[in-house]
């Protein structure tokens, strides 16, 4: 038990976990539930795209391949079309879709590699992008807010609901914490991956405990939520077991 609650901590609780369920979860609502809106307004076609992003971005941070890092940065560049309708919503839907489907099939043919595919000869290039791949990624998945806030709101955007205020104000931090994952490892005495993780859980709840009037988002709400419980008990449990092994 020990021992599992530890792999669950290293592996888990950090800003990777919350988004892949943003971007599951965000998916899921509107290829299925939500589906229909899209249908009789197109203009919310931009969610696709947006999820896709936060998916891609997601499942790059677990497998930690080049390939996959370059992949998700260009998924994650998609927002700004997407949000400002630059490019129609169809297209940046296909093209996210793609894109996430070309991570999966890296993380299924680099598993268990020694040396990424793709990756620069030049070594202070390779680690010089090894950093900064992942930086530019949760960067433009930022832009998202800064897109919103500072220009669909004050252009008089049809979405001005709470929810999405909310969401995109609590993503900034997200996002910041995120960045600063890997070259700040603790602020104060909290390990910077655990703020994130419960920071990025805490704007998934928030913003579906806002949508509860909507029956089709309680399986989603519950499925963040029990990841989140199961994250907290593994802390406490890795914590325990730290105390006695001391």
């Amino acid at each position: 038990m020990n021992n599992r609650a530890k792999t669950i901590v290293t592996k888990y609780v950090n800003v990777g976990t919350p988004l892949v369920l943003m971007g599951a979860l965000w998916l899921y609502l509107w290829m299925f539930p939500w589906y229909e809106a899209y249908v009789h307004d197109p203009r919310w076609g931009h969610n696709y795209a947006e999820a896709l992003a936060f998916l891609a971005v997601g499942l790059a941070y677990f497998n930690r391949r080049f390939i996959s890092d370059v992949l998700a940065l260009l998924t994650a560049t998609l927002i700004v079309p997407a949000s400002l309708e630059l490019v129609s919503h169809p297209v940046t839907a296909i093209a996210g879709g793609v894109l996430v489907a070309l991570i999966i099939l890296d993380m299924i043919v680099e598993r268990g590699r020694e040396e990424d595919l793709g990756q620069p000869s030049n070594r202070r290039l390779r680690f010089w992008l090894k950093g900064h791949l992942p930086t530019f990624a949760y960067v433009m998945l930022g832009h998202l807010a800064l897109v919103y806030f500072l220009v669909r709101l004050p252009g008089g955007t049809y979405e001005n609901d709470l929810v999405t205020k909310v969401y995109d104000g609590m993503l900034v931090p997200f996002a910041l914490l995120a960045i600063l994952e890997r070259p700040v490892r603790t602020l104060g005495s909290i390990p910077t991956a655990q703020l994130g993780f419960f920071w990025g859980m805490l704007t998934i709840i928030v913003s579906l405990i806002l949508l509860i009037g909507q029956p089709e988002t309680w399986v989603t709400l519950g499925i963040t939520v029990v990841v989140t419980v199961l994250g907290v008990v593994a802390l406490i449990a890795n914590r325990e077991a730290a105390a006695d092994a001391s």
